[in-house]
């Protein structure tokens, strides 16, 4: 069972729909020993009204209106506390082995953790609160918090626009109409629209949405829609209920990731033709390179025990390649995360995150963590963030220096 089915049993039945935008109060907290000066240079944030590439639904092609009121917007808050050092370093095969603690969030139990573009911002959805807090890289504030999904549902998905002025969250768990995806205004905290379904991602480019609908009792369908016009694109067909939505970098091929009774699997698309490429099974949880060369994946080795192998696959043609460690637990398991620039692959392994650098596929470093839930690395390579259920959310990285 997964580790989300469990805590969604766990979760009070009744869904009270909340939507809010409070304050910002809270401060990101640097580690004891980390030296603390101003950090990245000063950022004028992006103007609400900026001329944006990124196709935004059209409302008057909105599709699914809803009655919940939206979240009121709030203006970043500005400061001059200091947070990370000065001079982190990208982490690169040569210096991985130098990864130290730099700080953590002041709120713990984070779901999913994303970063803008510029990796000025980290926002992160919470389990306890079922809300999204964004903060502030370069001074710790803590400059939104946003509360819309309904209870009990688990945010999973966070992702910003290209441009870095749209941020999108998902949420999974029992059926909420209008609540699979939802759209905010990233600087104001403004909500733009929401869309209905199980769940849904949408691509990097950020013209194609897929969102996962349940038809029958026993039939899930994928809605691959126009994210600027609404217009559907295709209904893919799905045997089981799905409980992930991925699409490579390229955003010309869609995965979703299902569970029957006996095992789990991952059926992959085509997003052009809508053509169904391939089924594999066994398959828990996977991650693209970012330049779509390769796919790590945990896959099952028994049905009868709670352990399996990471593998390293060819993402073309899905030709194992290479088994980087096996008897890793299934029960709890963590997608692995690649660095930005493809080097390095962080994976979860129990109470430690192990690293490979990717061209020999050679184990280089390990950071103590405690039953992670997530793994991100920043856009520009300098941070990498674990987090768990339970836990801090940590950022570790490389102080350049000798």
């Amino acid at each position: 069972m997964k580790k989300y089915s469990i805590l969604l049993i766990a979760l009070f039945l009744v869904a009270i729909p909340v939507v809010a935008c409070s304050s910002a109060k809270e401060t990101i907290q640097t580690l004891p020993g980390v030296q603390s000066t101003p950090t990245l240079p000063t950022k004028a944030n992006p103007s609400p009204s900026s001329t944006s590439s990124i196709r935004l639904p059209d409302p008057s092609a909105t599709r699914t209106p809803t009655d919940l009121p939206t979240a009121s917007p709030i203006a970043p808050t500005s400061t001059r506390t200091p947070y990370l050092p000065a001079d982190l370093a990208r982490i690169s095969p040569q210096n991985v082995s130098k990864l130290e603690s730099l700080a953590v969030l002041p709120e713990q139990g984070a779901s999913v953790v994303t970063y803008s573009p510029d990796s000025y911002r980290i926002a992160a959805g919470f389990f306890s609160k079922n809300n999204i807090k964004i903060w502030d890289l370069a001074s710790g504030e803590e400059l939104l918090s946003l509360i819309g999904h309904v209870d009990p549902r688990i945010i999973r998905y966070l992702a910003y626009s290209p441009d870095g002025l749209t941020l999108v969250s998902g949420a999974q768990g029992w059926h909420a109409e209008n609540d699979s995806l939802i759209l905010w205004d990233a600087v104001t905290g403004r909500e733009l629209e929401r869309f209905d379904g199980l769940l849904g991602a949408i691509s990097p480019d950020w013209r194609t949405i897929a969102l996962s609908q349940r038809e029958q009792a026993e039939r899930t369908s994928l809605i691959l829609s126009d994210l600027g016009t609404g217009e559907v694109v295709h209904t893919l067909q799905a045997p089981n209920d799905i409980y992930e939505v991925l699409f490579s970098p390229t955003g010309k091929q869609v995965a979703a990731n299902m569970a029957d009774v006996i095992q789990d699997l991952f059926s992959f698309w085509s997003v052009d033709s809508g053509r169904l490429e391939r089924t594999l099974y066994d398959w828990l949880g996977f991650s693209y390179s970012p330049h779509g060369q390769f796919i790590a994946a945990l896959v099952k080795t028994s049905p009868d025990t709670h352990k399996g192998e990471l593998n390293i696959f060819d993402a073309a043609t899905f030709k194992w390649i290479k088994t980087l460690a096996k008897e890793i637990d299934t029960y709890w398991y963590v997608a692995p995360a690649f660095s930005p620039d493809g080097q390095i692959l962080a994976v979860s392994s129990g109470d430690r995150v192990i690293l490979w650098e990717t061209q020999s596929w050679q184990e280089v470093a390990s950071l103590p963590a405690s039953d992670p839930t997530g793994l991100a690395f920043s856009p520009d390579g300098k941070i990498l963030t674990t987090y768990s259920h339970s836990g801090p959310v940590q950022l570790w990285g490389v102080v350049e220096g000798p």
